[in-house]
């Protein structure tokens, strides 16, 4: 399975102040303008972008059943419909470090709440800045095959079960990339992505 280290991100401010519910510029006060600028700076000296991604044969076994890599087998309506028409897909899981997270947790621990939530919202940004760099490598692999990428999908959206973070998780063996679930299926660090993106014949 491939490994992108590192994948090259880009967290652009107004995907941050959107995070922060400010959707133009003009609303953000003078003050925490330059904190967001600060905390920005701060940031992306923080990010370690990194995915790994595998290519998987795609069954629909029974009405609503996908299986995809022949393991893991997802009794999802959703993601059924997703992958529609796609006999190949890509598996993914990236993240953004383990350094966001712990910088996140030190700012609330020392009580620095505005500092700590600007923090939190700059690694959300990083982690959908993530998503997009994946699909943008995932649309050029299948352009390469003549197939049209299907938007990306991950286990917890919809009906798709979050516990088939654990089939996913193996098939990758995303370990090799530091990432690692709870009991929960929640992903270690916590600013990480995973999904499936289905290749449909163009």
């Amino acid at each position: 399975m491939p490994i992108l280290d590192p994948l090259p991100i880009t967290v652009s401010r107004p995907m941050v102040l959107l995070r922060l519910g400010y959707r133009h510029p003009s609303q953000v006060p003078e003050k925490t303008a330059r904190l967001i600028e600060e905390i920005m700076r701060a940031g992306e000296a923080l990010l370690a972008p990194k995915a790994v991604y595998g290519e998987f044969d795609v069954e629909r076994a029974d009405p609503h059943v996908t299986v995809i890599g022949r393991a893991l087998r997802a009794t999802s309506r959703s993601l059924h419909e997703r992958l529609a028409g796609c006999r190949r897909a890509v598996l993914f899981a990236a993240t953004i470090g383990p350094g966001p997270d712990a910088w996140v947790r030190g700012l609330m621990d020392k009580e620095e709440m505005t500092r700590g939530l600007l923090a939190d919202a700059f690694g959300s940004s990083a982690a959908i800045a993530l998503g997009l760099a994946v699909e943008a490598v995932v649309v050029r692999l299948f352009k390469d095959q003549g197939l049209v990428a299907t938007r990306r999908y991950a286990p917890g959206y919809g009906d798709w079960a979050l516990a088939d973070q654990a089939p996913l998780f193996s098939l990758l063996d995303a370990s090799r990339i530091a990432l690692a679930l709870t009991e929960d299926h929640l992903m270690i660090p916590a600013k990480s992505i995973s999904g499936v993106i289905g290749g449909r014949g163009a």
